[in-house]
Parts: structure tokens; sequence; C-alpha cells
């Protein structure tokens, strides 16, 4: 054996930053290290442990699947994958829905760029300042088989990106920011369609890895009316938001335009691989069988864990209890707010919170940072984001006990309070 056999190895810096030591187990919104030490996950594990980790129906779906299949591939069915679809079409906002299951959010649009691509004819994507939508590109390029990249192959320059209002910063003579950004999008509809037409308009109703920024619902008709205008279809990114987080199973439910297709993903598996796109027939149909496969899509495992998510969603109302958590969020950081004018543009919507730290007029993300790094030192876990980067996300499960809001909410307090050198009080 070599010295390098024999060095252990270590996981790619890549992969991205480490919060926390190594955990090995959890419970709710709780995790536990080593020592049996608890940390409050106010991260969700990255938005995906709605229900909280190792939810009891969940585990026990899985425990049950586990034990009977586990793979069948993507070519071969499974009753718990056909179990999933239909209950996801159920809750769907779609009368006659098809299912198309994926593995990650960033495979779900890949997917739905195709189907859209399929069904219109087009070729042209438009997205928007601040979107994120996954960080996977370039494998159909080394793909040989021509059919596979029909729907995939961008011709330069084709997609177009808009601008969208930011919320933390409203104009008085367009408050919703609704005619600038519809002027906007208007001119990026024009440059995608000079590259072959806009095959698809896609979207964050809520642009949560940017920093929680929401976008208004008549605005979301808009941009769809203007979508279907140029014969483009309007794709709703629901990867993050959607199955109750944002206190709704879809934002479809707010709009008076149906989106043509709904990305789902996270909370659909609750810690467990699995994602979908969601749409009428006609349209996901329109893409023919074998150009979007992949190996572990409709998972036995994962559609099974899946299911159990979506029986809990709706037997444990978790849109109603995301909203209460958000009207409380919300009046308990504005009550931080006010003590620390520092702390601005508080937001929340269901199980979402954020706020951006600006001292003397300046984005600070060294602020961001301090309140952070003091909220780990009580085992609170907290992300941070923003364009500036000087923004404070909390994202814990939608399903709290008393005693885990509190500990959340007087941990939060106690970390604005030493990253701004005052004394800590109750909220």
């Amino acid at each position: 054996m070599n010295n390098a056999q024999a060095t252990a190895a270590e996981e790619a810096v890549s992969t991205g930053t480490v919060l926390g030591p190594a955990f090995r187990a959890g419970d709710g919104p709780w995790l536990y290290d080593e020592d049996g030490s608890a940390w409050f996950d106010g991260t969700s594990g990255s938005g995906a442990a709605t229900l909280g980790h190792q939810h009891p129906a969940v585990v026990a779906a899985a425990a049950t699947q586990l034990n009977q299949l586990v793979h069948t591939g993507c070519k071969l069915g499974s009753q718990a994958r056909t179990g999933m679809v239909r209950r996801l079409g159920e809750l769907s906002p779609y009368r006659t829905p098809a299912v198309l299951p994926a593995v990650t959010g960033a495979e779900a649009v890949e997917t739905a760029l195709k189907i859209a691509r399929a069904a219109t004819g087009h070729r042209a994507v438009v997205g928007f300042t601040h979107a994120y939508h996954g960080k996977t590109a370039g494998a159909l390029g080394l793909t040989w088989r021509a059919e596979f990249k029909k729907y995939s192959a961008l011709p330069s320059g084709s997609v177009v990106t808009a601008s969208l209002p930011d919320p933390r910063t409203p104009r008085h003579d367009d408050p919703d920011g609704i005619t600038a950004a519809l002027a906007g999008l208007t001119e990026a509809l024009d440059t995608a369609d000079r590259f072959g037409g806009t095959a698809a308009v896609v979207l964050e109703p809520i642009q949560v890895t940017e920093g929680l920024l929401i976008v208004p619902p008549p605005l979301l008709d808009e941009i769809a009316r203007a979508a279907h205008a140029r014969g483009a279809l309007l794709v709703l990114d629901e990867i993050y938001t959607g199955l109750g987080r944002a206190g709704r199973l879809f934002t479809a439910e707010l709009m008076a335009e149906t989106p043509d297709l709904t990305l789902v993903g996270k909370t659909l598996g609750n810690g467990f691989p699995v994602s979908a796109v969601v749409g009428e027939r006609d349209v996901v149909n329109a893409l023919p069988a074998g150009v979007q496969t992949s190996t572990f899509s409709g998972s036995p495992l994962s559609c099974a864990a899946a299911s159990a998510v979506l029986d809990t969603i709706v037997e444990q109302d978790v849109p109603g209890r995301a909203r209460s958590l958000g009207d409380r969020l919300g009046t308990d950081l504005g009550k931080l707010a006010a003590r620390f004018p520092w702390m601005t543009a508080v937001r929340t919507a269901g199980a979402l919170a954020a706020f951006d730290c600006v001292r003397d007029g300046t984005y600070d993300p060294a602020l961001s940072q301090a309140v952070r790094s003091a909220a780990l030192a009580a085992r609170l876990l907290l992300f941070g984001g923003g364009p500036e980067g000087a923004t404070v996300k909390i994202v814990p499960p939608a399903l709290l006990e008393e005693r885990d809001y509190r500990f959340l909410m007087d941990s939060l307090a106690a970390a604005v309070a030493q990253a701004d050198g005052s004394e800590a009080t109750p909220i």
C-alpha cells in the first residue's frame, strides 16, 4: 500500500460549507451530534424536512417498503410509484394531470424545459434575476444518441434573463413592481423569440435561495398571460415552496392563471430524493417516450416515503400550520427588528422567514455572518443568502411544538443581540 492509498479519503471541497458537527440522529426540528447534544435545524435540511426529521409516518412507510422492494429501475413499475403518482396528481391544480417522476430538483427543471420545447416547438427560455434552479448542465453534450438531445440543445444566447421587482425596496409609483417588470419581460420575450421562439418562462414564486424574494400573485398572472401570448409555457418552480412549505399546497391557489407545469421536490420526499413535474396530460405527454429517463426516477423507496408525506400534509394540515407559524414569525421578528433597526425588510411566507442586515444604509454581510455565528454557538443552525449576502434566513420545519418555537426565537434574539453588542432580552 503506497502513501496515497494509506491516507484517509476526505470529501471534496466543492460539496459546500459544512455547518455544525457530523450528526448521527434527528427528531422533528432537532439534530443530535455524537455526544447527544441537540441542535435546532433552522435550515430544515435545505428546506426538505418540512415535516421535521424522522417523521414517524414517513419513516414507517419507508421501512415497510425497504423490506419489500427498494429498486426497479425507471422502466419497471411498482405499486409504490403508481400510488405516489396518483396521490400527487389528485392534489395538484390540474384537471387531467400527468406526473413525470424525477430524483432531484435540478432534474425536474431540465425535464420541464424538454417538455416545454416538445409542447411548443420553440427553443428559447426566459428566466429571471436572482433565480436558482439547480447546478446541472452539459451531460447531454457528451451523450451520443441524437434523439435524446432533440429537446435539450440550446442555440447560443437563447436563455434570456428578465427582472423581477425587489420586494425589499418597493417603488412609490409602482409598489408591486408590475409595470416595470412587464416592460422588462416584454423585452426579454422579444429577444427570446429571435432564437426560435419562446418555449418557457420559468420562475420561482418565491426566490428562497436568494433571500426569500416574494413575487406578488397578480404579477405571476401577468407573466403567465405574457408567456401564453407568445405560445410559451409558464413553468413554476415550486421545488422549495410547494406542498405546504409556503402556506399552501401550490401557488396556483393564489392565481387566476394556472401554470402549465409545476415542479415539486424537497418537501415531497421529506429527506428522500424525489421530485416531479406535474401538468395537464396533453402538455406533459408532448415529450416522447424514452427521451427523459433516469435510473432512480420513480424509486419505490422514495415514492413510498413521498406518498406518506402527501397523506401527512393533508391529515395534519401542513399548509395551515405553516401559515400560522409564518404569522407568528412575522410578529416576533417585527418586534425584534424594532429593537435593532439594522434588521430590515422582515418577510415571511409560511414556514419561511428572512431579514436583511443593513447598517448605515449599506447591506452588511459581516453582520449577517455575526448573527449566524452567534446562533451556531447556541446550537441554532441558520443559513445566509440574499443578492448582497446580507440576509439571514429562518427555515424551520412547519410542525413545531411550543418549546421548539421558543428555543428558535429565544436563541435568535440572543444571537441578534450578541451581533449588535447588546444585552439579550426575550421577545
